[in-house]
């Protein structure tokens, strides 16, 4: 499947709606049954690994907004929210704006910059003489 316009995709069931999802990304039967547990699909172990000072983990619900062609491909967009309107609106909209041909995106080259402030430190002693 490559079509992300999927009729009455919230009708249909947890299963069914794997199902597809699963087809659309080919998932594997691993990343099928991570979708399927009620963790969450991370335990305290895999958190702590992931961020500092971890104290717990939470789930929130995650659903898919349909419908969306971007640059003329197909995307399921997962999300993770607890307001029922914002996965239903953002489908909406994506199936508005599929009629003329969907979204087109660009994105300017990623860049990073970083500067360090010291204060109160005397150069000279950071400074190594040969």
């Amino acid at each position: 499947m490559s079509d992300s316009s999927i009729s009455k995709f919230f009708e249909k069931t947890r299963k069914e709606r794997l199902d597809i999802v699963g087809s659309f990304a080919n998932l594997s039967a691993e990343e099928l049954e991570i979708l399927q547990s009620n963790d969450g699909g991370i335990s305290f172990a895999k958190a702590d690994n992931m961020v500092e000072n971890t104290i717990g983990t939470f789930s929130l619900p995650l659903g898919v907004a349909t419908s969306f062609k971007i640059n003329g491909k197909d995307y399921l967009i997962p999300m993770v929210i607890e307001e029922p309107s914002v996965i239903a609106a953002a489908s909406k909209g994506a199936k508005i704006a599929r009629i003329r041909g969907g979204f087109e995106a660009t994105a300017d080259e990623s860049y990073s910059i970083g500067q360090i402030q010291v204060l109160d430190v005397d150069i000279n002693l950071g400074i190594k003489k040969y």
